[in-house]
């Protein structure tokens, strides 16, 4: 790189305005380069959505007098390497997007089949995407995007490319989304009038759209202001944040892109999913909850204070991802017979905040160990959270403490047993005692998916052990029903029972619908004759009315099952 004199960091906030035909068009002699180790392109659809609603919202102000004729879309940090390449450090997303737009601007022009919207089509290529056809394109992505860009985007006429990867998939989703949106506003026009529209399209696009641009010395020098901004309010992302601190105290750029690696291995495994939530939860787990300090800052203190290496950390990070992952898709594979009491915890009951915890576990402690805790933590969040509706505030805190205590204990595999009977006495000291499940469970109202899982694990109890009945396979079945026939009465009082714990039973799918709103006689002689599932079979025998008060009846029949079920020495029906 060429050498460029130093310069303070005030100096180096020293800005220059340009629009986008300035960065990207013919009379910039130098071509803007992303660097291999940034992240692909990540815009989604809402954020291209929001693009297009910012460029013609502005359109129409600036149309109306006294409108604004300039559309800031913020700053922009340069490297200039040399008279014919400048690294484009921060705002590949903006002006990828906004080269995206171009393209779909010539392609839609060329569609007109008239000599002038041809010659339009091979300005705004020559003009706003490529050079020349010695020095390439305008803007080159990096190392992941660059090739299926150039191909699919910035080609002319562009080919057609399966995405191999996540940030191909978001490339292709701009391009039509844009196209899409500009052919509904040309619908109906004649050629020449749709030629007129994109002809104003590509000028405000091209000369209204200003950015700030701030030159650096340094990649370093880059991911300062990056840190300085964050600082002064203008908020990036934690893990952009943290991305750019471990390129900036990373030893060289061999590190650099090995950093790189690790973090494009995360955003693969997360895909679509949050990696802000995945790096909270494994901070979580560490050290406990974060109380009142951010994210980042806690990050960078424990990396300062520690003395870890910026790609130690990554490393770290990259394989704590790879378990994160696994627990969220409750896989099969590497959780095994685990697995279904993942799902129900992570996914049917959505315990976020057990996360954490079972990170911690799932890392630290053996497979038979691990499903203990799994087991046990399924206890618990049915006591606490479900049935007696404690404040999750609580819950959060036994959980992030006893991840954090796993890591601290389980450095010496000796302490597992020792570990394992902390888990299971914090759990049981912290979750409500059996008189209190007994008095919750005669006011339980469930959700959809907690009276899911409530009711087929109660169900799965009541059955013989002579029937073979699958009972995920049967149907939740509200036996005062959701739309309830004419027949039934008081449906003032019975309404705010629907989701009442004694209201339900489980059911099979086909019975379901034929049991579907009828009256509680009728209901009650369909469960004894076709139904196989015990819980069933035990409504019809039990009750020969249905009302308020059979529905309190039950629900204090089913609290014994409860405690049995959900129960701390025996956690095996969970």
């Amino acid at each position: 790189m060429m050498t460029i004199p130093s310069r303070s960091m005030y100096e180096t906030f020293n800005s220059q305005s340009k629009n986008i035909g300035e960065l990207l068009g013919g009379n910039e002699r130098a071509r803007l380069i992303v660097p291999k180790f940034q992240r692909g392109y990540s815009w989604e659809k809402k954020h291209v959505e929001a693009f297009w609603t910012d460029v013609t919202g502005f359109q129409k102000e600036s149309a109306v007098k006294g409108g604004p004729d300039k559309y800031f879309l913020g700053p922009i940090v340069l490297l200039q390497e040399s008279k014919d390449v400048i690294h484009l450090l921060d705002g590949q997303q903006r002006l990828a997007t906004a080269t995206v737009l171009f393209s779909a601007i010539r392609d839609i022009t060329r569609e007109l089949k008239i000599q002038a919207a041809g010659d339009f089509a091979r300005d705004v290529q020559r003009e706003m995407i490529e050079k020349s056809a010695s020095t390439g394109y305008s803007l080159q992505m990096g190392e992941m995007d660059h090739l299926y860009f150039s191909e699919t985007i910035q080609a002319d006429p562009p080919t057609a490319k399966k995405p191999a990867i996540r940030s191909h998939r978001n490339i292709q989703k701009a391009k039509l989304f844009l196209t899409d949106v500009i052919r509904k506003q040309l619908a109906g026009l004649d050629p020449t009038k749709a030629l007129t529209l994109l002809k104003e399209l590509y000028q405000t696009v091209r000369s209204d759209l200003v950015m700030a641009c701030i030159p650096v010395a340094s990649e370093r020098d880059a991911f300062r202001i990056f840190e300085t901004l964050n600082d002064r309010g203008l908020r990036l992302s934690v893990p952009d944040l943290l991305l750019n601190y471990l390129m900036r105290v990373a030893k060289d750029e061999n590190e650099r892109r090995q950093i790189r690696d690790f973090w494009n291995e995360m955003l693969e495994q997360m895909g679509r999913r949050d990696i802000n939530r995945f790096l909270r939860h494994m901070w979580v787990s560490k050290y406990g909850d974060l109380k009142s300090k951010d994210l980042f800052s806690a990050l960078k203190t424990d990396i300062e204070k520690n003395s870890i290496q910026s790609l130690e950390f990554t490393r770290s990070c990259s394989e704590e991802c790879e378990s994160y992952v696994q627990l969220l898709d409750h896989d099969e594979e590497h959780l095994e017979k685990v697995a279904p009491y993942v799902r129900a915890l992570v996914r049917q009951l959505d315990v976020q905040a057990s996360l954490p915890l079972l990170l911690s576990s799932y890392r630290l402690l053996e497979p038979a160990d691990f499903e203990k805790v799994v087991r046990w933590l399924l206890v618990f969040v049915a006591r606490y959270a479900v049935v007696s509706h404690l404040d999750s505030s609580g819950l959060e805190t036994v959980f992030f403490e006893l991840a954090k205590e796993i890591r601290t204990k389980m450095t010496d595999p000796k302490q597992a047993k020792a570990v394992l009977a902390h888990i299971k006495d914090t759990l049981k000291k912290n979750a409500p005692s059996d008189d209190q499940i007994r008095a919750a469970v005669a006011e339980l109202i469930l959700s959809n998916d907690e009276a899911k899982y409530m009711l087929s694990r109660l169900a799965s109890r009541m059955q013989t052990n002579t029937k073979e009945v699958k009972i995920d396979e049967a149907n939740l079945e509200h036996i005062f029903p959701k739309n309830p026939a004419k027949e039934w009465k008081d449906l003032e009082t019975m309404e705010p029972l629907l989701w009442h714990v004694g209201n339900l039973t489980m059911l099979g799918e086909r019975l379901n619908r034929d049991a579907g709103n009828k009256e509680f006689s009728v209901k009650r002689a369909h469960y004894a004759k076709n139904s196989e599932l015990e819980m069933a079979q035990d409504v019809a025998k039990t009750y020969k009315t249905w009302d308020k008060d059979t529905i309190a009846d039950r629900a204090k029949r089913l609290a014994p099952l409860v405690i049995e079920v959900w129960n701390f020495d025996n956690p095996s029906r969970v």
